[in-house]
């Protein structure tokens, strides 16, 4: 596939991607500047010809931002509909490679079908997520590329050269996770000696870049709390106004986020447990109001506070909404 010439718009769009990334996945610095460094030598065309834009490989435990820096970077660099991810766990069998590498009778797999959909609007990312849960003849026959193609078991050659090829992986998550305290260049180390020995040789060395996610912090993820919690109370700002026919507003009490980092953070599985913990007692507080009768049309501002004991509440403006 062609490289697309830059215009000098999209030039400017592009010095953009490394802070757009960072605001979205946050205490990912180090991460984000090498994803950010090798999507955009592929954009601008140093990518050697005929290979894919980049190869990569996202490390580090779970909950950390790997699959969602994926997916910002997508969205932003191609729109929304340009990323096709491969949940690697639905092929580790070797019954279900056929699945997505095709069978040799011909039949197609859900790799070809990915792999068009994405050349056929110009370009984007193949995500292959958790790839250590997939059949080891997955990594072998995705990774083992050679002048930009994947040739299915049916003998089609699929064209990758004008995609961007992402692998996630949590291989040693479970030390990183007890390496508080040490240096991030002693972390990578570790997690790229992990790596090396989950993939055979020559295909760990196909990645034009591996990036290594830290572990979060309890202060990062305090940080992690307060954007999930901005992201739900507009989804629900914006539901309420759509159910009640005008704008409603919802103010959240300083303490809020407090009380749900308290339930939300895990040390080992990172932010999805927030995620949880932030969006089911957000719902929960505005259901109760609602059902009472304390939220309806014409209440046009709501507040989020801290309950006594667990949860928080919903209340009008006068009277707030505890979570």
């Amino acid at each position: 596939m062609p490289t697309r010439p830059v215009s000098l718009g999209n030039l400017a769009r592009l010095r953009g991607l490394r802070g757009h990334l960072e605001s979205a996945v946050l205490g990912q610095s180090e991460a984000i500047r090498g994803l950010s460094d090798a999507l955009l030598a592929g954009e601008l065309g140093h990518a050697r010809p005929g290979r894919p834009r980049s190869i990569l490989l996202l490390l580090g435990p779970t909950g950390t931002g790997k699959t969602r820096a994926v997916k910002e970077a997508s969205a932003y660099l191609y729109g929304p509909q340009a990323l096709a991810r491969v949940n690697a766990a639905e092929f580790s069998s070797a019954e279900r490679v056929p699945l997505l590498l095709g069978g040799v009778q011909g039949e197609e797999g859900l790799l070809s079908s990915l792999v068009g959909a994405l050349s056929r609007t110009g370009g984007g990312i193949l995500l292959l997520d958790e790839i250590e849960k997939a059949h080891p003849s997955v990594a072998d026959h995705l990774l083992g590329i050679e002048d930009g193609s994947v040739t299915t078991a049916s003998g089609r050659q699929l064209d990758l050269s004008g995609l961007h090829l992402a692998v996630t992986s949590n291989v040693g998550s479970a030390g990183v996770v007890e390496m508080a305290g040490v240096s991030p260049a002693s972390v990578r180390r570790y997690v790229e000696q992990e790596a090396s020995a989950q993939f055979r040789p020559e295909v760990f060395a196909r990645f034009t870049a591996v990036l290594v996610f830290a572990h979060l912090s309890r202060d990062i993820q305090m940080d992690v709390c307060r954007q999930m919690l901005d992201d739900e109370v507009a989804f629900q700002a914006a539901r309420l106004s759509e159910a009640f026919g005008h704008p409603h507003a919802i103010r959240v009490s300083p303490e809020v986020c407090g009380r749900l980092a308290g339930e939300g953070w895990h040390r080992r599985l990172g932010a999805r447990p927030m995620r949880n913990a932030v969006e089911r007692r957000v719902r929960e507080a505005l259901v109760e109001a609602r059902l009472s009768g304390a939220l309806g049309p014409g209440v046009r501002e709501s507040v989020l506070a801290a309950a006594r004991g667990e949860g928080l509440r919903a209340f009008v403006a006068r009277s707030p909404v505890l979570l």
